[in-house]
């Protein structure tokens, strides 16, 4: 019998497959990071939109939140839509890039397949896969939409503007940095010389619905005197100082996160002056570029997480893998293209077999997972702990420093609040309030925070009391202290009076200065 070769259709769907089912088996097997925490609980108590992402994240979490709110629901979702991504990446390939003659046509959709390789041996991106962030549906709303413009340089029909105003609303309900998209879609008007859009009723369709797909982010912001426009605006600006240092460290995250096969080759594409020659890469330049460019200037004020960025390198993907392609015979393209799928497919693996179980020993308190390790526990205990001090007479809340830790232990806690003890506004100022003065509490804090915890000044406590601190191992044979929790019983919460400014408390060995109050 013969033996039928394996088309570059099915090695497509089998890779997908593969990674379909791998972050399924984790879903049910690992517990929620800080976001993935945050943005179910987003699908818990759904709004028109949210203090610090438009409203999309929420929204595609309201169903498995309504049905089932565990651990695995929440990752529903970010599965289906990285599945999506895969077969939208796998489409920009070989339509943006097809085969020069028709007996090349097999080549076009093993294109294809080598793209997905390239994502799914990204170690950050293959994560994502499982984990919901606002970049999961940005990036789907994008990448659909760069196959409509793609369309639209071709002919003007009005589907593909109403589809254009489709995704650009659904791109900006996803996450606020979809305003490069218009950046992007200007630029295209302007170097493919489209005057002829201008004038199209298309457009000005198109601009219609994007405006009225936004309108929950406007009237949210509206009724909250524009939150989340003014945190937007302030984030990563507040440092008055540029430093090329955090451009270079933001730089080197990536270049690990990404791979250095994905880094080096994308800023070979984005450098390389033939491929703003040619129609097809310089529009998928003109929708990565505008982000590359804002998070590496705004890197040199505030380090960007690495994950900020994935639209523009899932972008590049097909533009590097076009260019390998034509020069797939050359010696150093198929060493480097080996070692990368050998070295990151097995890191890949590896990275998420240490998120069911994080089976190397790193010394105490240094594995780099310790983060997201250990909030079930750490709840269980704190609301344990909660039980056995409370009094009859007085509310007994929990509280911790962060919005992130506040995330972990609201969700494995809930349907109790959580309070925050930073001062700064939060999404959980919206869904809480803030603590009021005088409130007593038990404050969860991980080693890796101030402990003790700072004590006597605005938006703490009087005095804290540790009663208990908890070690959390991999394993109960494993001797590695992956996060260390500490609870503390603390009272009399000093908050800001309304209306009124105040400074900090000033101390040393000899003297402690009072706070000023001054009148706003």
């Amino acid at each position: 019998m013969n033996s039928q070769k394996i088309t570059a259709q099915s090695a497509s769907f089998l890779l997908v497959g593969f990674m379909t089912l791998l972050h399924l088996f984790l879903a049910f097997n690992v517990e929620l990071g800080g976001d993935e925490a945050h943005y179910a609980l987003y699908g818990l108590m759904p709004d028109w939109s949210y203090f610090d992402h438009p409203p999309m994240i929420g929204w595609l979490q309201i169903i498995p939140m309504w049905l089932a709110p565990y651990d695995w629901s929440a990752r529903l979702v970010p599965i289906v839509l990285y599945a999506i991504l895969n077969y939208l990446l796998y489409q920009i390939t070989v339509q943006l890039f097809p085969a020069q003659t028709n007996n090349q046509a097999w080549s076009n959709a093993w294109k294809g397949f080598a793209s997905l390789v390239v994502l799914n041996t990204s170690l950050i991106l293959s994560l994502m896969g499982m984990a919901m962030l606002p970049d999961n549906p940005l990036m789907v709303a994008v990448l659909a939409l760069v196959l409509v413009t793609h369309k639209l340089l071709q002919t003007n029909q009005l589907k593909y503007w109403i589809l254009l105003g489709l995704f650009v609303g659904l791109a900006a309900l996803s996450k606020y940095t979809a305003v490069t998209v218009i950046a992007s879609l200007l630029l295209v008007l302007l170097i493919e010389k489209k005057w002829s859009w201008l004038t199209s009723k298309g457009l000005w369709i198109a601009i219609i619905i994007a405006l009225i797909l936004i309108t929950p982010i406007l009237y949210w912001n509206a009724i909250h005197e524009w939150a989340s426009f003014i945190y937007q605006i302030d984030h990563g600006t507040k440092s008055s100082e540029w430093r090329l240092s955090r451009l270079l460290q933001t730089q080197a995250i990536q270049l690990v996160a990404y791979t250095p096969f994905l880094f080096i080759m994308g800023w070979w594409m984005m450098l390389k002056p033939a491929n703003y020659q040619q129609q097809n890469s310089r529009l998928l330049l003109l929708f990565s570029l505008p982000i590359t460019l804002l998070f590496a200037w705004g890197s040199g004020y505030e380090k960007s997480l690495p994950h900020w960025v994935s639209l523009a390198w899932v972008l590049l993907i097909p533009i590097m893998v076009n260019y390998l392609w034509q020069v797939r015979h050359k010696t150093w393209v198929k060493v480097i293209t080996a070692i990368h799928i050998i070295i990151f497919g097995i890191g890949v693996l590896i990275l998420h077999s240490l998120l069911f179980k994080p089976w190397i020993d790193f010394p105490d308190h240094k594995n780099p997972l310790q983060g997201d390790y250990g909030w079930p526990q750490a709840a269980k205990t704190a609301i344990e702990l909660q039980n056995e001090h409370i009094d009859d007479s007085k509310d007994l809340p929990l509280f911790v420093s962060n919005w992130s830790y506040a995330s972990h232990l609201t969700w494995y806690s809930r349907p109790q609040p959580v309070y925050i003890t930073s001062g700064k506004q939060t999404q959980f100022e919206f869904w809480f309030g803030k603590p009021k003065a005088g409130m007593n509490g038990i404050l969860v804090a991980p080693h890796y925070e101030t402990n003790p915890p700072v004590t006597d000044r605005l938006n703490h406590f009087t005095s804290c009391k540790l009663l208990k601190t908890q070690d959390i191992k991999s394993s109960e044979s494993s001797d590695a202290i992956i996060v260390t929790y500490y609870y503390y019983l603390c009272h009399n919460f000093i908050a800001e009076q309304p209306g009124l400014v105040t400074l900090p408390k000033l101390s040393n060995a000899s003297k402690q200065a009072s706070p000023s109050l001054n009148a706003k």
